[in-house]
């Protein structure tokens, strides 16, 4: 009895050892996916700023576009809606 049980502990040490290890080329491989998703996110970060910015400044330039139109059509005369 007493040699299934070390056995039994030998084998369950074992498989808590091979458990725990860690292939080196595969961790380095899962900090380098990391890494390109981490240089993607922000890339996709900077892209939608940019984005933003250019949508402001269309919003700026269609409003005094807008400013302007319904400025002439009051000077002419003509109906206009906003």
């Amino acid at each position: 009895m007493a040699r299934i049980r070390r056995l039994s502990f030998a084998l369950l040490a074992a498989l808590a050892l091979g458990a725990c290890y860690q292939d080196p080329e595969e961790r380095i491989a899962e900090q380098q996916l990391m890494q390109d998703m981490t240089d993607a996110v922000n890339s996709l970060g900077m892209q939608v700023a940019e984005m933003q910015a250019t949508v402001d400044s269309l919003r700026t330039i269609i409003a005094k576009h807008d400013t302007a139109v319904y400025r002439m059509a009051n000077v002419t005369g003509v109906p206009y809606q906003r």
